[in-house]
């Protein structure tokens, strides 16, 4: 264990090959009890049925309806906790369970451990123009609408993340709701970051990211830079404490952060983290913060094919990156899932640095990430919500379909510049004044889908969607003979099998991806090699009891 500088005892996570393994933080649970009996208590009940005696079961609705049962300590491993699931499923009044882990996102390490960015420097042409990406996203244009009224007011912006620092690029614009947060990692009122700086931490992110939604305008020191020109700088921020790293995924703390910004009036919630994994428990969070009128926006990915979670989940706006010149940054998650693109290549932002002795070192550098475009765009969604006011827009649509309408329109009054592919990046960049010179729809758009294979996702019952999602370049009937004869069963009876066993696959597919790889199309390698090489990798993992007889593992 290792101390805090605030004097918490941090917790760490077991190690096995030099990497993290995943482990369980709660189980969501989604309960249909008898009429009449109190749902709490039938939790309580099933707990001990299958052997949680004295693990914490908490309400996430206050009917108690969904739940999640908390171990005492965090010592589950994947394949008890998958163990765990299926007891749980099997219970007669549970409609749905699933695990919610805490796992290793190796394409949001730091640098240092991305040879890949590693190896990239910054754009020369964003030297000297530290506000570019306003100016690429027509931000300075759009601040003109308000006349004297100040851009992004009236308006909060939940950030989960790795928390606050007091930065002077954020707290001299004493924009910061520090007693609106809270700390999930820590189980603190104040999500101040702890600057750790161990092997898989991401000090600071959460100050730069909050810093490109809404630090001042110009040099706080009034000099001549380098600065950070926040989109929405007037517009508040709830900083929620999710993780120490953005490497380290909590599907746990990204749900109770989301929850927590909706009920504590966040219009707008940007998030600068994902993982390849769904959750149930996550989208349900993600979708009652949308119905109570708050748009969620989140990153696409860094470093892989593929959009990651939330962002690829319907409800939410997945945003991609771009750089000055106004092409793709290559580091982009891309696809069909992107509904749009912003500045995330280069882009000025806060950093604290600690040193040895504990001071703190307060500098403005740039960075590169689809955690800049989705802060930058959150951004845009605060001037939006603010110039049309949100009570107003609540009177027009209904809070429920305000981030449809959102959405649609940034999509609609975007930049596409020539050559973009529209269909790996969205319709094109956002474009702030557009956005909010565009008159407002009469009517609540129709609900469109431009991924059909996101909507599958959507409502996969069965893990074979997202498994699909997570080959963007391999076609799906070779992912699903993979499956199928992984499985022994016939391509016919797939579907059925996957409704047990589908999501613990897809799970130890992305846990380990030299067996994504694998069957990923490559020379000189033929699709039954392919197949050998997961069956192989799959005989090492900690699968379930179940996933193991059905695979013929003893």
């Amino acid at each position: 264990m290792a101390k805090t500088r605030r004097g918490r005892t941090r917790r760490t996570l077991p190690r096995a090959g030099g990497g993290r393994q995943p482990v369980v933080e709660a189980f969501s649970v989604v309960l249909q009890p008898a009429p009449g009996r109190d749902a709490l208590a039938v939790a309580r009940d099933i707990a001990r049925r299958v052997g949680l005696a004295g693990w914490r079961v908490e309400p996430v609705v206050e009917a108690g309806t969904e739940v999640e049962i908390v171990p005492r300590a965090r010592s589950v491993g994947a394949a008890r906790a998958w163990d765990i699931t299926y007891a749980l499923r099997d219970q007669p009044e549970v409609v749905h369970a699933e695990p919610m882990f805490r796992y290793l996102v190796p394409e949001n390490a730091p640098p240092q451990l991305r040879r890949a960015v590693a190896a990239r420097a910054d754009d020369p042409a964003t030297d000297t123009e530290f506000d570019w990406s306003l100016r690429k996203t027509a931000v300075f244009d759009a601040w003109r609408l308000f006349g004297s009224s100040p851009p992004g007011a009236g308006v909060q912006v939940g950030h989960p993340d790795t928390g606050y620092t007091l930065h002077p690029e954020l707290a001299d614009s004493s924009r910061l709701l520090i007693s609106a947060g809270y700390d999930y990692d820590d189980d603190d009122p104040d999500p101040m970051d702890d600057m750790n700086d161990g092997f898989l931490d991401n000090p600071s992110h959460g100050t730069g990211t909050g810093s490109v939604i809404l630090s001042g305008v110009g040099a706080p020191s009034g000099g001549p830079g380098p600065y950070v020109s926040g989109v929405a700088p007037h517009a508040l921020l709830i900083p929620i404490r999710t993780t120490e790293s953005v490497v380290l995924f909590s599907m746990r703390g990204l749900r109770r952060a989301i929850d927590h910004a909706s009920t504590h009036g966040a219009q707008v919630v940007s998030i600068s983290l994902g993982g390849p994994f769904p959750g149930f428990g996550l989208r349900r969070a993600i979708q009652r913060a949308v119905e109570g009128g708050t748009i969620v926006l989140a990153a696409a990915g860094n470093e892989v094919g593929f959009v990651v979670f939330p962002a690829a989940f319907e409800e939410v706006v997945a945003v991609a990156a771009s750089n000055i010149r106004d092409e793709p940054w290559t580091g982009s998650s891309h696809g069909p899932a992107v509904d749009i693109t912003a500045p995330g290549e280069s882009v000025w932002r806060a950093r604290t640095v600690r040193d040895q002795n504990g001071r703190m070192s307060f500098l403005v550098e740039r960075d590169s990430g689809t955690s800049f475009a989705v802060a930058t765009t959150a951004g845009i969604a605060a001037l939006w919500v603010s110039f049309h006011g949100w009570p107003s827009l609540v009177r027009k649509y209904g809070a429920a379909n305000i981030a449809r309408v959102f959405r649609e329109m940034l999509q609609s009054t975007c930049r596409t510049p020539r050559g973009w592919n529209t269909d790996e990046y969205g319709p094109g960049i956002a474009d702030a004044n557009n956005l909010l010179e565009t008159p407002l729809p009469d009517a609540v758009p129709a609900r469109k889908l431009r991924d059909s294979r996101r909507a599958a996702v959507a409502t996969d019952t069965t893990g074979l969607e997202t498994i699909v999602h997570l080959f963007p370049d391999v076609p799906r009937t070779r992912v699903e003979e993979t499956i199928a004869e992984l499985l022994h069963v016939p391509d016919r009876d797939l579907p059925l099998i996957l409704q047990d066993y589908g999501d613990e696959l897809a799970f130890q597919l992305v846990m380990q991806p030299r067996l994504l790889r694998a069957l990923t199309p490559a020379r000189g390698r033929t699709a039954r090699a392919g197949r050998l090489n997961v069956k192989r990798g799959l005989s090492r993992a900690g699968l379930s009891s179940r996933l193991r007889r059905q695979l013929g593992q003893r």
